[in-house]
């Protein structure tokens, strides 16, 4: 039997039949092809449109600003009229962000949003307090300055520290309001505790003072500054020592709140080591957020969407 003749098993055809089958299969895809090929590229060289243009999005205006934050006459308000018009006209005007250095990936609209609630709301200021508004983008103001400085500080806080708790501890994460609670200027401890004594400031530079193990006896001074610093944390949290000890032996760490405490304490020591400068050099404390309150009033869950907490971006 002659190679011409071969049959594939199975096949009533020859290989060469088969062969012959699949080149002209070939051929009619590629006639197809060129010719749609060619009707697509005469459609777009006389100004033809493959795909109809898409429509801009509507205007975002979901701000949510609460009219009474809006300043009236004598009502004391934070932000003032002409400001949210400058908003709008910026926003209308520049729809995508200029010189967004932290609030990446979001709209102008948005970017405004979160500032209208979370940064003037934290703080209670009208938003020339850090911006020209005929300009936005500008970065004459220092306070605009510094004010990105803190939301990156902020980013580090939640993304290292405040994550690392359980969400059964709250599961709230740090805003500007956390610290500023509507003040520009805040204290970061309370009035009844100032002037401060030096005993009742937590030791941040040597957070291993607070360690009393129960392996051997402390000394006096060390006992001394655990009491002053429980006793500074006991009126900042608005608790008794039982919400972080078992009171039968203190060197436990059966109840978990202990351990978060270390954490914040850590925190604290961060923020005292790396944003002292930003800080005006004031020392953090537990009252400065917690103001009394086991969970901070300033503080936002993650599922607040108007509050979505920030993240660095590269």
């Amino acid at each position: 039997m002659s190679d011409s003749t071969l049959r594939v098993p199975g096949s009533t055809e020859t290989a060469e039949e088969q062969y012959r089958g699949f080149l002209i299969i070939f051929a009619i895809i590629s006639v197809i092809l060129l010719v749609v090929s060619g009707a697509l590229v005469a459609y777009v060289a006389s100004n033809g449109r493959l795909f109809p243009p898409k429509q801009p999005s509507a205007p975002y205006t979901g701000y949510n600003v609460n009219p009474a934050v809006i300043s009236k006459p004598g009502d004391g308000g934070y932000l003032k009229p002409e400001t949210l018009a400058a908003a709008n006209k910026y926003i209308q005007e520049h729809p995508q962000p200029q010189n967004a250095q932290v609030l990446k990936g979001m709209s102008t609209a948005q970017i405004y949003n979160y500032m209208v609630t979370q940064v003037a709301g934290g703080l209670k200021q009208n938003c020339t307090t850090c911006h020209n508004v005929n300009n936005f983008a500008s970065d004459e103001l220092g306070t605009k300055v510094l004010a990105r400085q803190m939301m990156l500080m902020v980013a580090d806080l939640n993304q290292n520290y405040v994550v690392t708790l359980p969400a059964n501890a709250g599961g709230k994460m740090v805003t500007c309001a956390t610290c500023h609670n509507g003040k520009i200027n805040f204290n970061t401890y309370p009035a009844v505790q100032s002037p401060i004594p030096q005993s009742w400031v937590l030791p941040l530079d040597n957070l291993d003072a607070l360690q009393v193990t129960g392996k051997k006896d402390p000394q006096l001074a060390q006992v001394q500054q655990n009491q002053y610093t429980m006793n500074h944390m006991n009126y900042a949290l608005g608790v008794g020592c039982a919400f972080c000890h078992n009171a039968r032996y203190f060197p436990s760490y059966e109840i978990p709140q202990k351990s978060y405490a270390l954490t914040m304490l850590k925190m604290s020591q961060h923020i005292n080591q790396n944003y002292k400068t930003i800080m005006n050099g004031k020392t953090p404390s537990c009252w400065m957020c917690h103001q009394q309150n086991y969970l901070p009033p300033g503080s936002v869950t993650q599922a607040d969407q108007s509050a979505k907490p920030i993240s660095v971006h590269p």
